[in-house]
């Protein structure tokens, strides 16, 4: 079975980074529909819609509502990270995006 890259990036207004991020991941998971760009190579991108979930979503239990996971905690030192910092990060991650769909950057 093929790896696909999936992308979906949105343009958010928000006051910071955390709240930028929250709008983004809501936004998901509100069940609309929503586009994504899907890489199956280094040359051949597609664009996909995909619909808006028909079903209710399943309500988050209480515990998880007031504790969220590790995963989704604000971590101040990597939101002061310098622009060269970031693009370094950004490209070891597509590095290593590439380098399990076997291509290299």
């Amino acid at each position: 079975m093929p790896f696909f890259l999936v992308t979906q990036t949105s343009l958010v207004e928000a006051q910071d980074e955390q709240e930028a991020a929250q709008k983004g991941v809501d936004r998901l998971r509100s069940g609309g529909q929503v586009t994504v760009a899907v890489k199956s190579d280094e040359t051949t991108i597609t664009h996909v819609v995909v619909a808006a979930v028909a079903e209710e979503p399943l309500p988050v239990p209480p515990s998880e509502a007031a504790d969220p996971p590790p995963a989704a905690v604000f971590i101040p030192e990597a939101a002061l990270a310098a622009p060269e910092s970031r693009k370094l990060i950004l490209k070891r991650m597509l590095a290593d995006g590439l380098a399990l769909l076997g291509l290299r950057a």
